[in-house]
């Protein structure tokens, strides 16, 4: 079963953003965190905007002939995005690994003349991230981009060009607000080494309405007790986001969940479909015609689905209205974000601190 959403800001009540909370005081840091992100995602444009020429130069001198991302978690899916991004927008072969991967086999990693190095974490303090980089800078002696949302920690010492968003910093374990600052950075920094495409603009106020409508739109399919699984679904730069959403409901929630290219749920994952499986489908416009058969087929399983596109023509259950004045991939995140902050609080779990998590992994 689905519902038919289409997201016009209008019909709703403007949504403020509330100021920062002092940290001392007992608190839903996450809740807050996911409710004010629109202030990251703004702080998040004016940080490629001002240091879009510093990258369009690295990248026009750098004669760089690959790019490797790489990131921990949360920023190694991202990682996924971005990479996709920038291969998309300047046709070099571009790949994302775990830090872990480039630290360890740095041979299966390395290829080309001369590899830009983009390494993406929220502290900009995690021990694995930095150690890669460092083994990379001494072997390669090439450049290093840095995404975070910090400029004075040990990985920004290290980058060639720092893009920070300081109001994407969060509290809680699990990211949400970071991601979403930290996506917009991959987004722009793929605009600036094109130079195809203008960096867009920043966020309408009303872009946090959506955000609100985002939560009110998860409490429907957040009922642990009727759903005992979740499965995310996405193609291209989507799939990243749709890895996001699964590791989002694997900690605070506790919930078994997994991500597919949408087409691949094909080929043996729907055999784990029932009536008490629910699956969100992270569509791209341009090949809906193919992504939108997996998710009737699913749906003929049993499975409750819902579908997102930045496309009113696609025939998703929820249109990113949005994307058309101001277009990114953030706008799919605030829902899978509510949706596993909703079932962790409606099976009596924290959100903000995610059984053996911690915010930073420093070895």
């Amino acid at each position: 079963m689905s519902i038919k959403v289409i997201v016009y800001f209008d019909k709703i009540s403007h949504i403020r953003a509330q100021t920062l909370r002092n940290k001392d005081m007992p608190q839903d840091n996450t809740g807050h965190e996911i409710t004010t992100q629109v202030d990251a995602w703004n702080d998040a444009y004016e940080a490629v905007k001002a240091a879009a020429y510093d990258l369009e130069a690295l990248w026009r001198h750098g004669d760089y002939d690959s790019v490797i991302f790489i990131g921990c978690g949360s920023t190694f899916y991202l990682s996924m995005t971005a990479a996709n991004l920038l291969q998309s927008a300047v046709h070099v072969n571009c790949r994302a690994v775990p830090a872990s991967e480039l630290l360890l086999n740095p041979e299966t990693v390395y290829a080309g003349r001369k590899p830009l190095l983009v390494a993406i974490s929220r502290s900009a303090a995690t021990t694995e991230t930095i150690q890669a980089v460092e083994n990379f800078k001494r072997a390669s002696g090439s450049d290093v981009i840095a995404i975070s949302c910090y400029d004075d920690k040990p990985l920004n010492a290290l980058a060639t060009v720092n893009l920070a968003a300081p109001a994407g910093q969060e509290i809680s374990v699990a990211q949400t607000r970071s991601f979403s600052a930290m996506l917009i950075m991959a987004e722009g920094l793929a605009a600036a080494l094109s130079n195809s495409a203008p960096l867009t603009s920043r966020f309408p106020d009303n872009a946090a309405e959506w955000v609100e409508e985002a939560r009110q739109l998860a409490s429907n399919y957040a009922d642990p007790a009727r759903f005992e699984r979740v499965f995310y679904l996405g193609s291209g730069a989507r799939y990243g986001l749709a890895c996001e959403g699964m590791l989002k409901m694997k900690e605070m929630s506790l919930t078994s969940a997994e991500a597919f290219h949408t087409l691949e749920f094909r080929h043996g994952p729907k055999s784990m479909v029932d009536d008490k499986t629910l699956v969100i489908g992270l569509l791209d416009e341009r090949h809906a015609r193919f992504e939108m058969p997996v998710i009737r087929e699913i749906a003929a399983l049993g499975a409750t689905t819902l579908t997102l596109s930045t496309s009113a023509s696609v025939g998703a259950d929820v249109t990113l209205a949005l994307h058309a004045s101001r277009p990114s991939l953030v706008y799919y995140l605030p829902f899978v974000q509510w949706l596993a902050y909703l079932r962790a609080t409606n099976k009596g779990l924290n959100p903000d601190t995610p059984r053996h998590l911690d915010q930073v992994v420093i070895l």
